[in-house]
């Protein structure tokens, strides 16, 4: 036998019944109530015209409701003149609005999870939908079904919230308010570090340092402190990053390694460079193209299955827009746009590299200001003394000022590290 979808025909009549005899109740739920509410298409149309009848400012009682829905031309699609009266005399007080509506709340998130699981299982069946677009949209579908509502905190709520705050950071030395550290002193205190929620964007051009750099400073959370961290990478490979990785902690020369030429005592830096790197939460994916609804779906079950709290992509100009874009500068635009969203999303730190032209602008880009909490360049340092010399500019910062950190770039060992400048 079919079953009906779940519904409550009371507590849908005793809401709408509350709204016609007391009209501070649809100004208290219309930026909450949505037609999803109602599973009766009749109070539905009920709703829809009280929420333009309070719009408009007009007066809602049991005859210009009657009158709104009679020009609306659909009195009666909801049952005429009779329903109308039976739902404004259907509950003798307001009062109990709340409960009502909690009651239509809880049903209508069970109608979703049932609508959203039979086109998840009729789309399972369907052999033209190739498998990374049904976990694609079936992820975003399963994430969509929490019912959204409109948070309203007043201030004196939030504002002990932060009394609390900042009285623990300055017992801690402000140390609440920074997220997990990169291993280069002055970014963290510049930018506060990898916090949950935030988007930090590292460019530079083209075998410039950029992946280099990023790379060192996204897993020394993992390898100081085992926070789980993701590399999605698009340029090099897992092996290659792990080579990159391996060379940066265990200081001997990337070359020597790929070549087998390791000397005596390079072999102790490396048992401890492995050891220090084999069980920690290092999660790579290695994908040769990516668009963005592939990247939400990816980050989201890195973060369910791997619980991973920094996730590094490399690199932007490499992944593509949902959609054909009009221009590659759209496209672009919505990776940066996307990566923000999903970093609030799933509360955790995205560091998005990207490229830059040889004039040291974005590629393809203008909108990675508007996006990110931080922006910082590495380039070689045009007045050093050698060849190491780097600067790294953090030429955006939400949370703290621009300025330079001087860098020396220890090829063989793909490694940076800051310098001390004498003042």
């Amino acid at each position: 036998m079919k079953k009906e979808l779940p519904h409550d025909l009371d507590a849908e009549h005793g809401f709408l019944c509350s709204c016609m005899n007391e009209n501070k109740v649809i100004g208290k739920t219309a930026d909450r109530v949505n037609l999803d509410y109602f599973h009766f298409d009749a109070n539905k149309h009920i709703w829809q015209a009280m929420l333009d009848m309070w719009a408009s400012k007009k007066p809602i009682d049991l005859l210009t409701l009657t009158c709104e829905l009679r020009s609306k031309g659909t009195l009666d699609e909801v049952g005429g003149e009779q329903h109308i009266t039976n739902v404004y005399t259907f509950v003798p007080s307001h009062v109990n609005w709340d409960s009502y509506l909690h009651t239509m709340e809880d049903l209508m998130v069970r109608r979703r999870i049932l609508n959203t699981c039979k086109r998840i299982f009729l789309d399972a069946f369907d052999r033209t939908i190739d498998t990374e677009t049904l976990q694609a949209s079936a992820s975003k579908d399963i994430t969509g079904m929490v019912s959204t509502k409109t948070e309203v905190r007043l201030a004196k709520e939030v504002l002990s919230a932060c009394v609390n705050r900042w009285e623990e950071a300055a017992r801690t030395g402000g140390e609440i308010n920074r997220g997990h550290p990169s291993g280069i002193s002055k970014w963290d205190i510049a930018t506060r570090a990898f916090r949950p929620k935030t988007l930090h964007i590292i460019a530079g051009a083209a075998k410039a340092g950029k992946t280099t750099s990023a790379l060192q400073m996204v897993t020394n959370p993992v390898i100081k402190c085992n926070v789980p961290i993701a590399i999605i990478s698009m340029e090099m490979s897992a092996e290659e990053i792990m080579d990159k990785h391996i060379a940066s902690i265990s200081q001997i020369a990337l070359s020597d390694l790929l070549d087998g030429k390791l000397r005596k005592e390079d072999h102790a830096r490396l048992s401890k460079a492995i050891s220090e790197t084999m069980n920690r939460p290092i999660h790579i994916v290695d994908e040769a193209c990516m668009n963005v609804s592939q990247f939400r779906a990816r980050c989201r079950r890195l973060v369910a299955e791997n619980k991973v709290e920094i996730i590094m992509v490399d690199y932007a100009q490499l992944m593509e827009g949902s959609n054909d874009p009009k221009s590659r500068e759209r496209e672009v635009a919505e990776v940066s746009r996307t990566a923000k969203i999903v970093a609030k999303e799933l509360n955790v730190c995205i560091v998005l590299l990207a490229q830059l032209n040889e004039n040291g602008a974005v590629r393809e880009s203008r909108t990675f200001y508007m996006d990110c909490d931080s922006f910082t360049k590495i380039m070689p340092d045009e007045e050093g003394d050698s060849g190491e010399d780097y600067i790294m500019h953090i030429t955006h910062n939400r949370h703290g000022g621009t300025f330079s950190i001087p860098l020396r770039f220890i090829k063989h060992q793909a490694r940076f590290e800051q310098k001390i400048v004498e003042q």
